[in-house]
């Protein structure tokens, strides 16, 4: 499953390049509706803790205290083999966010295309720091969370803060599947002292989405390893 880092990086390109949208892994759609839960009482995803009424209380950016602004220009050359016509339109991509940030920093889509831009480059530490800075800015946005799962645990090795970004997105939205996934292959591949709680996952996954066929196979699979 690891190995899907290096088998990915062509596809997702391609994706990107005919598209044109943010594009996450395979089993990812490209547009993200975020809809608001009503929960009737207390509820616990796994540990975390979600109460209230399920309204989201927006902080505008001016009040918030924002870390210091990443730098914009960052170099271009990393070890992701692209092709010369591909890089061309990747590196256009970027210099447009870069041109859109330097008119306005608190543009929350600028700095995740800008992330994207990075992200299939090569340069991951400037895209951690491109969605972090987005976080920073709009903290229920389900994108950053996603990304950031995916990125440090495939491409930073970062398991804590891929576990904190995961279980994030399944609390901004608790019937997002690929949440669950990714939880799931977190705790499957890479964080052996919690394999336990990967069934775990999958089975509150399957409870908010009756129908996700990919969360009831990956059990099925999960349960067969196990008996043998």
């Amino acid at each position: 499953m690891i190995n899907k880092k290096n088998l990915g990086i062509a596809g997702l390109v391609a994706l990107m390049i005919i598209a044109g949208v943010i594009v996450y892994r395979d089993t990812r759609v490209s547009k993200i509706e975020i809809t608001e839960k009503t929960p009737d009482t207390t509820k616990s995803i796994n540990g975390i803790t979600m109460t209230g009424n399920g309204n989201i209380e927006v902080v505008p950016i001016e009040e918030k205290k924002l870390p210091p602004t990443p730098i914009l220009v960052r170099g271009t050359d990393f070890t992701v083999a692209l092709d010369p016509q591909i890089k061309k339109i990747v590196l256009g991509r970027l210099d447009g966010e870069v041109a859109t940030l330097q008119k306005d920093t608190k543009n929350v889509e600028a700095w995740v295309g800008l992330g994207l831009q990075r992200k299939t480059l090569g340069d991951y530490i400037g895209a951690r720091d491109a969605w972090e800075y987005a976080k920073a800015l709009n903290s229920n946005n389900l994108v950053v969370w996603n990304n950031l799962g995916d990125l440090y645990h495939f491409y930073l090795k970062d398991y804590k803060k891929s576990e904190e970004n995961w279980k994030k997105t399944i609390a901004l939205k608790p019937d997002y599947i690929q949440g669950y996934r990714g939880l799931y292959e977190l705790y499957t591949y890479s964080m052996k002292e919690k394999i336990n709680e990967a069934p775990v996952i999958l089975k509150e996954g399957i409870a908010k989405n009756p129908n996700a066929t990919d969360l009831k196979a990956l059990l099925a699979d999960y349960e067969k390893s196990v008996v043998k």
